[in-house]
C-alpha cells in the first residue's frame, strides 16, 4: 500500500512548490492527481520523487437540470481521457448534485441515467472509477451498502467500485470493518480520514445534528480528524486491507480543524498521520 495525499482545503491554500514540499517532508509517496495539474506541477513532483495517485473527477452527475447532467457526463469522460493520458488506472469521484436542490431518491434517479455512460467510457479506457462513500450533505447518494448494491446491479462490469473512507462509516453508523470485508472486491481506492464523536453534541443534537443553534463544530455531534485522532481502529482496518490483498493507494485526507491554520501545522498533522498509518502497513 502506497501512502498518498488528497489536496483538501487546507492544502489548496499552498502554492505548488509549497504543496510538493509539504508532501515530501511528510513522507508520503504520491499526491492524488487533480485535473488542474499543469506541466510545472508534474515536473515539481517528479523532481521530488512523488508519484501521481488516483485522480479526482468533479462532475455534477446527479444534477437536477438535464442539460447540466449531459454536460457533466461529457466532462467526466474528458477527465477520464486526461487520467488515461497520465498513465493512471484509477480515478475517484462522487456523482453529486452540486445544487443539492432535490431529494436523494431524485439524485439516485439521475445517477441511474448518467453513470452507465461514464462507466462505459472508463471501461474503454481501462480505468476504474472509485466512488467515495461521502454523502456530502445529501449531494451523493452512493455511500451505503444499500446504494452500492443498487449501483453494482445497474453497472455489473466492474468499471465502478468504492473509494472506502472509514470516517464516513463512523458517523453514518455503518460497521466499516464489515463493509470492507463484504465489499472487498469493489474497493479500488482508500481514503485515510478519521471521525471523532463529540459526546456532548451527540446528547444535545442527536444524529440529526443542530436544527436551531449554530455550534462551533459544523455537524454538532462529530467532526473529522486525522488518522489516529478519532475512533477508527487503523490497526484493524489496515490489517484487514492487507489480509484482503488490497494493493492500491491509501490517501491521507486532511480535514481536521485542529491541524489547520498554518503551513507548519498542516504539515505536522499530515506527518503524524503518515507515521501513525505506517505502523500497520507491511514493508
Amino acid at each position: 500500500m502506497r501512502q498518498s495525499l488528497v489536496i483538501t482545503g487546507a492544502l489548496r491554500k499552498l502554492s505548488p512548490t509549497a504543496l510538493v514540499a509539504c508532501a515530501t517532508a511528510a513522507g508520503v509517496q504520491a499526491i492524488d492527481a487533480e485535473t488542474e495539474f499543469d506541466d510545472d506541477m508534474l515536473a515539481l513532483m517528479r523532481q521530488q520523487g512523488l508519484a501521481l495517485g488516483p485522480m479526482r473527477i468533479r462532475a455534477s452527475l446527479a444534477d437536477s437540470d438535464p442539460a447540466t447532467r449531459a454536460q457533466a457526463v461529457e466532462s467526466a469522460c474528458a477527465q477520464l481521457d486526461q487520467a488515461k493520458g497520465w498513465g493512471l488506472h484509477t480515478v475517484w469521484m462522487l456523482p453529486r448534485n452540486f445544487r443539492n436542490d432535490t431529494s436523494q431518491r431524485e439524485n439516485w434517479s439521475a445517477v441511474r441515467e448518467t453513470m452507465p455512460a461514464v462507466a462505459r467510457h472508463a471501461e474503454r479506457q481501462g480505468i476504474r472509477i472509485a466512488i467515495e462513500n461521502c454523502p456530502f450533505d445529501g449531494q451523493n447518494v452512493v455511500c451505503t451498502p444499500e446504494s452500492w448494491d443498487a449501483l453494482f446491479a445497474l453497472i455489473p462490469s466492474g468499471a465502478v467500485g468504492i473509494c472506502m473512507d472509514p470516517s464516513h462509516n463512523i458517523w453514518q453508523g455503518i460497521d466499516y470493518l464489515r463493509a470492507t470485508r463484504e465489499y472487498a472486491a469493489h474497493i479500488y481506492h482508500v481514503h485515510a480520514k478519521d471521525t471523532e464523536i463529540l459526546t456532548e453534541g451527540s446528547y444535545r443534537y442527536g444524529v440529526e445534528g443542530p436544527l436551531i443553534e449554530a455550534p462551533k463544530q459544523r455537524h454538532g455531534w462529530w467532526r473529522h480528524r486525522l488518522p489516529g485522532l478519532g475512533t477508527v481502529d487503523w490497526n484493524a482496518f489496515v490489517t484487514l486491507l492487507t489480509d484482503l490483498d488490497y494493493a492500491g493507494d491509501i490517501s491521507i485526507e486532511h480535514e481536521d480543524p485542529l491541524w489547520e491554520g498554518s503551513e507548519a501545522r498542516v504539515q505536522a498533522g499530515i506527518t503524524n498521520a503518515r507515521t501513525h498509518l505506517a505502523q500497520f502497513i507491511p514493508a
